[in-house]
């Protein structure tokens, strides 16, 4: 799960917390009813935007449901596509519905989610070498790459990364 709650500082921080935590008493149910849930819990704060993916490694099915400006990308056979996020406010502005993403996960499979910190227009990294470093190098890479030069960093970027390990494993 990547949840970044609305605006800055201790209010920010106090709705992804409340995200997370809720996210521990829910993780064995599909993405958008996770969101449901969460969306009930995170009433009481200023609310998040949340993209949530899930892996079922016997299945090697990717899962990926999302309300808010969360962007994810994820690579499969050689190839980038986005998975959308729906608009909304985990807490404050639910969707009706809520689309659900799949997609089988390969061992060339990469998941990359990102907060609106990074520019929305990012291109991913074309290196397929990238499968064989730790998913936090992988997250630096798309970092330094997909900021922008044309303003200062931003203290509220995000980036996770889900890859198999070397021997096709997540």
């Amino acid at each position: 799960m990547l949840a970044d709650g609305l605006g800055h500082g201790a209010k920010a921080a106090e709705a992804s917390t409340a995200a997370v935590t809720e996210l521990h008493r829910r993780a064995g149910l599909p993405p958008a009813d996770i969101l449901r849930h969460l969306h009930s819990a995170l009433r009481h704060t200023r609310g998040a935007a949340v993209g949530i993916a899930q892996l079922d490694e016997d299945a090697q099915q990717l899962s990926f449901a999302g309300v808010g400006n969360i962007g994810a990308r994820l690579r499969a056979d050689g190839e980038w596509r986005p998975l959308v996020s729906h608009p909304g406010i985990v807490g404050a502005h639910f969707p009706a519905t809520i689309p659900r993403h799949a997609s089988a996960w390969r061992p060339d499979s990469l998941l990359i989610l990102h907060s609106d910190g990074l520019p929305s227009r990012w291109t991913p990294p074309q290196d397929a070498s990238l499968l064989g470093h730790d998913p936090a190098v992988t997250a630096a890479v798309v970092l330094r790459d997909g900021s922008s030069a044309a303003r200062p960093l931003r203290d509220d970027t995000t980036v996770a990364v889900l890859a198999p390990d070397p021997d096709g494993r997540p």
